[in-house]
């Protein structure tokens, strides 16, 4: 059990494969830029980071300068810095990238945003809380993103969360050996003293009603993500060791805050793990669980060139010692009370990319399998904020104002309207509901002032 439990502490303790850059460095790395006339990396951002431009400051030793253009358009740089696809976004759209090494975009944005937060040589307005009332549900990308934003149009913003820690996912769906958590804590600490209030194991819909929201509050802002797993969709798979892989990675993070206990997790040293899925989460889970001690093993239905993870998770993965076995398509979980493998039918990729299965079946041994498949809504939780969904659950928001609910004054974006996606989405989708709830509040004025 020790050896496990110096196992958990050394996840934070690793050396990061994409290590922050020096002074130095950055500076170098800043000055291979090209600077083009017509950027491409910019082209592959989802929300236009203006990188020409904060990169050219770095070069120029004006880091001040450079943080204001990441933050004209970012609220989590020094998170999206380290998290993004940035290999499917602006480094694999930058030109150099065509015919050798692209710009590292991702650690300079980081780096900047480091300095920045750390050094606090970019002022961040204080709230005068003169605008009006906001309640935010959830303390994930989304809800971050719009808490800055509202803070900064000084309303006096509170968000409840949930969980103990804020960042949602980022804190609870990334394993520490990815993502220090204390980056989040730097956030929300930068949020509070925006004037933001954060009050922490506070669940909606349990401790407090959207009903008493909406009256304490001028409007609500719902960013909950989505918390509930897809099953494996395959006979017998509802026994015991079966795992949720988001629920495993949530428990793993509680156990390094000291809110689970360690015997507690699903998987320990010696498993036998199943892995089906072959996304990002996939790959954090059996990561996570090699880490734990377990042999792990993905299995897949589709080929290696077909996986949703990044490319670099994939070869993260194999170093580390995580096996691979493609072309497999679950169709059992083999066991009576517990685990005992999972039956798998062999699968053909035609010529014209169709999979079919040939008919041959095999076994892989296991005592655990974790499903990595996605994620979706806590249907109760949806029924109980009364706002109209479709069947799925996901919930139905107006374009204008942006984000507006079924309900008078009632907010959503992030995973939980537009299904799960990545960080830098998310961020993006909280900073637009922000701005439809400043021009919403702001639509109520105008209208009672000409009424009275």
């Amino acid at each position: 059990m020790s050896d496990t439990k110096n196992r958990l502490a050394s996840f934070h303790e690793e050396v990061m494969h994409d290590a922050d850059y020096t002074l130095a460095e950055a500076v170098a790395e800043a000055k291979r830029c090209l600077n083009c006339k017509v950027p491409q990396c910019r082209k592959g951002c989802p929300i236009e980071n203006e990188i020409p431009q904060f990169i050219h400051a770095m070069t120029l030793g004006d880091f001040g300068a450079a943080a204001e253009h990441i933050y004209h358009r970012s609220d989590l740089p020094a998170i999206c810095g380290r998290i993004c696809p940035r290999e499917k976004q602006c480094e694999g759209h930058c030109i150099l990238g065509k015919k050798g090494k692209h710009v590292e975009i991702g650690k300079l944005e980081r780096f900047v945003a480091d300095m920045a937060l750390d050094g606090g040589f970019l002022p961040q307005p204080v709230s005068r809380k003169t605008e009006g009332r906001v309640a935010i549900i959830g303390c994930g990308p989304a809800g971050m993103a719009a808490a800055r934003e509202l803070a900064g149009r000084d309303y006096d913003v509170t968000i409840f969360e949930a969980a103990s820690q804020p960042g949602g996912t980022m804190t609870y769906g990334i394993p520490t050996f990815r993502l220090h958590k204390e980056l989040l804590q730097r956030e929300a600490q930068a949020l509070t003293a925006m004037g933001v209030t954060i009050e922490y194991n506070v669940k909606i819909g349990v401790d407090k009603s959207l009903d008493e929201l909406q009256r304490d509050f001028d409007a609500v802002f719902i960013a909950i993500g989505t918390m509930n797993a897809w099953n494996l969709g395959v006979d017998n798979d509802t026994i015991d060791g079966v795992v949720d892989a988001e629920q495993f990675l949530r428990d793993v993070q509680r156990v390094q805050t000291g809110e689970v206990e360690l015997a507690d997790l699903p998987v320990q040293k010696g498993d036998q793990v199943i892995v089906v899925g072959a996304g990002n989460v996939a790959i954090d889970a059996a990561r996570t669980s090699l880490r734990l001690g377990a042999d792990v093993k993905i299995v897949y239905r589709r080929a290696e060139k077909n996986m949703k993870c990044l490319p670099s998770e994939y070869e993260e993965a194999k170093a580390d010692g995580v096996q691979f076995q493609f072309y497999s398509a679950p169709k059992a979980v083999v066991g009576t009370d517990h685990v005992e493998g999972l039956k798998y039918e062999k699968q053909q990729i035609l010529e014209d990319a169709t999979m079919v299965p040939t008919g041959e079946f095999g076994v892989v041994p296991a005592n655990k399998i974790i499903a990595a498949i996605g994620n979706k809504p806590e249907l109760s939780v949806v029924k109980a904020l009364g706002v109209d969904a479709n069947d799925d659950g996901y919930i139905a928001v107006k374009d204008m104002p942006y984000g507006l609910t079924s309900k008078e004054g009632v907010f959503a974006a992030g995973d939980i309207v537009h299904k799960p996606q990545t960080v830098v989405l998310a961020m993006r989708e909280g900073r637009k509901t922000a701005e439809g709830i400043d021009q919403y509040l702001k639509a109520k004025k105008v209208m009672a002032a000409v009424k009275a």
